[in-house]
């Protein structure tokens, strides 16, 4: 039997908000009740479409009922049997008002799976609703579904609404170049139509930029920054400028944005965090130091103070920065795990055992537990060491993996490889394909100068996991370095660059694998391309040697006497220099 819901009188004032709702979708409030459905809604954008009244309509007997269990349920606080109703109401009966209630509601109960399919349903059924299109682009970026979510936003500003297509790029960056290649596609067609789009055109530049087209980043951060100087446009130009080796025009860029809005804290934040990634530490300290002036009780600002002042082997004035850390409980777990270092460094292990014990359950634990272990080891408590991890792994068992390589590295540091190496032939028994054991195996099995071990374990890894770059460069490495199969190596290196085109480490490989091969201006090339990238002793060594080897050998110690600037007591620098002097 089918009863005109403007008929039931007392239904209709309960379920005022669903036959009588509007365009926008939004629910009107029942009287002197807190609906935290609508309250979540009232953040909406401005510049909506006039409302336009919907027509009453129709529902049968059971429609009605359930709507209005949905209701009284929401009065209760009962949310799950309420958006329960509703959605399956909304797909019953496909009505734009029911589909606009469930969508908030989701929204509001943070149930991301119910919002997906209830949102792209109330765009469907009405699809020149901004809000119902915002909410459905919304929810297919959480999903990571981009290209859908892109579209939605492309109603939305066809419609005249704002649409926020950066916070869908933003997310791209964590996706196959295929999805950005497809999205970038998108954009492009969209400045056909909105040439002059300032956020589809910064949205094009995030997304060149996250694939690698750096140029043409600049191009488009320029222009816009001749338009308007906006803080997102320059972090990415800066951000580009940096990858294309070009520190210098970016950090005069943000000085000059600094001098223009000294007060805009997140851009002098970011300012001090450049120059200390580019090694300013005097000037980066200054730009913390003159943020800390009006929050000084910043957790990350203090943080960033502490780090630079032990970099600069100001140990005392550190300590003061991490303890005022845990005064103030601000990043007190991590603070412990740099206080711990420092009172260790002064040779005090008991009171470094204290701060490490301290540390959080944050990327600091494991270091944490390390230090713990290594400790007892270096106090002859080897076995009490051994036993700690196992404790931890068995409490921790979402973190096994790493606690296992932490006593198989133990094993090999305080006992002997061949230790280590039994270890792991025990773990990996029971996990046979576990990639991170077997790499560590086979890393294990190069320093104990058994490359049988390394080749199989990183064929195996190769057989797992096709495109592993890493396994590819440490076997092709190896089989350069350590035996005559050089074109069987730049085979195997070759493949990781182009899986890793910027990795430091496979472009050493390289210029290793041509100087085996002979191809002395290729190794030249590559090891100093290395070096730049990555300033580090063993690329100074294998330099140096490709130098010496040429008759270079002026340039030959200039590089080994940069690379024992970088690193005092480096045994592989000592090694080649005394080999080939």
């Amino acid at each position: 039997m089918n009863v005109t819901a403007s008929k039931l009188t007392v239904l209709a004032v309960v379920l005022l908000g669903i036959t009588g709702c509007r365009s926008t979708g939004e629910a009107p409030v029942l009287a002197q009740v807190e609906d935290p459905v609508v309250q979540a809604s009232q953040s909406t954008v401005p510049e909506e479409p006039v409302p336009i009244e919907y027509p009453l309509r129709k529902f049968d007997k059971e429609t009605l009922y359930e709507l209005l269990v949905a209701e009284i349920a929401g009065y209760r606080k009962n949310y799950d049997v309420a958006l329960e109703n509703y959605a399956r109401q909304a797909a019953r009966t496909r009505d734009a008002g029911v589909a606009a209630r469930a969508t908030r509601l989701a929204i509001y109960l943070k149930r991301d799976d119910v919002a997906l399919g209830v949102s792209r349903l109330w765009a469907e059924i009405e699809p020149d609703n901004i809000e119902a299109h915002r909410h459905a682009a919304d929810q297919l970026t959480r999903a990571g579904n981009l290209s859908a979510a892109v579209s939605h936003m492309e109603a939305v500003k066809r419609l005249g609404g704002l649409a926020n297509f950066n916070a869908v790029v933003f997310r791209a960056a964590n996706l196959d170049q295929e999805t950005r290649d497809g999205l970038l596609a998108t954009i492009n067609e969209m400045l056909v139509q909105y040439p002059d789009d300032t956020q589809l055109l910064f949205s094009k530049a995030v997304l060149l930029e996250q694939s690698g087209r750096f140029e043409a980043t600049l191009d488009i951060t320029e222009q816009l920054l001749r338009e308007k100087s906006d803080i997102n446009v320059v972090i990415l130009r800066v951000n580009a400028l940096r990858k294309l080796q070009r520190a210098e025009e970016a950090i005069e860029l943000l000085q000059k944005e600094v001098d223009e809005r000294p007060e805009h804290r997140r851009l002098k934040v970011f300012f001090a965090r450049v120059l200390f990634d580019e090694g300013l530490l005097d000037q980066a300290k200054q730009q913390y130091e003159e943020i800390l002036i009006k929050v000084p009780r910043d957790g990350d600002i203090l943080f960033a103070l502490g780090l630079i002042s032990m970099e600069q082997e100001k140990d005392t004035l550190a300590r003061i920065y991490f303890n005022r850390l845990v005064e103030f409980r601000q990043r007190a777990n991590e603070a412990h795990y740099y206080l711990g270092s420092l009172i260790e460094k002064k040779g005090d292990l008991e009171g470094a055992l204290i701060h490490y014990r301290q540390a959080g359950r944050g990327y600091e634990f494991l270091p944490a537990q390390n230090r713990i272990a290594d400790i007892m080891a270096q106090q002859g408590r080897l076995e009490e060491a051994l036993v700690h991890l196992q404790n931890l792994r068995a409490r921790h068992p979402k973190r096994k993996v790493q606690i296992v390589l932490l006593e198989a590295q133990m094993l090999s540091d305080h006992k002997d490889p061949q230790a280590a190496l039994e270890f792991m032939d025990a773990i990996i028994e029971t996990d046979r394909d576990n990639i991170d054991y077997l790499y560590f195996r086979a890393m294990t099995g190069e320093r104990n100068n058994d490359l049988a071990i390394l080749e199989r374990d990183l064929r195996h890894i190769l057989s797992l996991d096709a495109d592993n770059a890493d396994a590819m460069n440490a076997l092709g490495y190896t089989l350069t370095d350590k035996t005559d199969r050089h074109e069987e190596a730049l085979e195997l290196i070759t493949r990781a660059l182009e899986i890793k085109p910027n990795e430091a480490a496979f472009i050493d490989s390289m210029g290793w694998v041509h100087y085996r091969l002979a191809n002395y201006d290729q190794a030249i090339a590559f090891l100093r391309r290395a070096l730049d990238m990555f300033p580090n002793d063993e690329v100074a060594a294998h330099l140096g040697e490709v130098l010496w080897m040429v008759g270079d050998r002026t340039a030959a110690s200039k590089v080994w006497q940069h690379g024992l600037e970088l690193a005092p007591e480096s045994m592989i620098l000592r090694e080649v220099m005394d080999r080939l002097k």
